[in-house]
């Protein structure tokens, strides 16, 4: 739950920050959420890279580390450019926190197990999510908005001390490889002797694609709106915290349920499809919703759902599409679209608003859902 917290926690202070700062939206924008995409994408591909060399333990204590010291930095100097910096070590934290995990769960769980297992994975993120927007709003009444920052660093700080001492391998069985993982699926592994054509394989890149247009997506309405539900539309800042966090909230059980689903139902690549295709037909509503409380949260609650059919899909596709030895590697090409998605689309929002207007700006988020359904469309190597 570090990296989602570390990601999460500067969109409900968007406003305070703008009026403490003085600065525009677009340049709050900038430093908290476009510095954090581009560590993520930075750091993304070069520990993919490196993952294979390094054990899941020592990964996890640098991930959590990085977050660490770029949360203390945005709490200790919360200026412009203070934050731009530590927002970007945090983000070159984050841009390790999806390539080991998915390499470990080859170890404890089976490919027909990976559904599950990534779908209650995913569910921290937005678990994350809910209990930062949730939360802020209490410590900002309460301390001030620079107490949020505080609190991300004592969060990072507990996850560094109880990994460093409670994270343990699994026992060591028969039906176990010497690398720890289920030798009955080593052999999708032979057809990527190497890490660099597990690194390059097409579908894993297709797939990536899909993954980057449901983050530009999420990331795209959950940053911006908070501000446009408290200077447009009147609410307070609890209310729209909880408003913009209510869609990703949703995935907290509908990522397990989808996972569930896709394992008994032995396909992944229709429950993409799916929601790309029900993200694309939910857009236009942003055009028709007024301020009216009921019906954003129904809106919001339905495109959670819809969300939430996707995360479980993506975590699984490279052990399922390049196996469970290069499972790490391939998974640092999902973790650089979330990068990029984390990089452009709060600030080509936030540039849009002024153009668009925020209902146009907003619905704009889900136009790169064209490309993902293409993408997966095409995809021979996911089922």
């Amino acid at each position: 739950m570090t990296g989602p917290i570390a990601l999460f926690v500067m969109p409900p202070l968007f406003p305070a920050i703008s009026t403490n700062l003085g600065i525009p939206l677009s340049a709050t924008s900038f430093a908290a959420m476009t510095s954090f995409g581009i560590g993520i994408s930075v750091m993304a591909i070069p520990f993919a890279i490196l993952s294979p060399w390094i054990s899941w333990k020592s990964a996890g204590l640098t991930c959590l580390g990085t977050i660490l010291l770029g949360a203390l930095i945005t709490a200790a100097f919360p200026t412009f450019s203070g934050i731009f910096l530590g927002r970007f070590i945090a983000g070159l934290g984050f841009g390790m926190a999806f390539v080991w995990p998915v390499s470990a769960f080859s170890v404890w769980f089976r490919k027909d197990e990976m559904g599950l297992a990534t779908g209650i994975w995913s569910a921290t993120l937005p678990l994350s999510g809910l209990f930062v927007f949730i939360l802020a709003p209490v410590l900002i009444t309460s301390y001030g908005w620079a107490s949020v920052l505080w609190f991300s660093v004592l969060f990072a700080a507990v996850s560094l001390v109880l990994w460093a001492v409670l994270a343990r391998p699994p026992a060591d069985t028969a039906v176990r490889t010497t690398g720890g993982r289920f030798s009955d699926e080593h052999a999708i592994c032979l057809s990527h002797d190497c890490f660099v054509p597990a690194f390059l394989d097409r579908d894993v890149w297709l797939v990536a694609v899909a993954w980057f247009a449901l983050n530009y997506y999420l990331l795209g309405v959950t940053s911006l709106a908070p501000s446009y539900f408290t200077t447009v539309l009147g609410f307070s800042l609890f209310t729209a915290s909880v408003l913009a966090i209510l869609p990703v909230s949703m995935i907290i059980w509908a990522a397990p349920v989808a996972g569930i689903a896709s394992d008994r139902f032995r396909t992944r690549k229709t429950f993409i499809l799916a929601s790309m295709g029900a993200g694309l037909l939910l857009c236009p509503a942003l055009f028709f919703l007024g301020p009216g409380l009921l019906s954003w949260t129904l809106f919001l609650v339905v495109l959670g759902i819809v969300w939430g059919m996707t995360p479980a899909m993506v975590f699984a596709a490279p052990r399922e599409i390049v196996g469970p030895e290069h499972a790490g590697p391939a998974s640092g090409i999902l973790n650089l679209m979330v990068g990029l998605a984390a990089l452009l689309a709060p600030w080509i929002t936030g540039i849009l608003v002024p153009v668009l207007g925020w209902q146009g700006a907003l619905a704009s988020t889900a136009l790169p859902s064209f490309a993902g359904i293409v993408a997966v469309a095409g995809v021979k190597g996911l089922r």
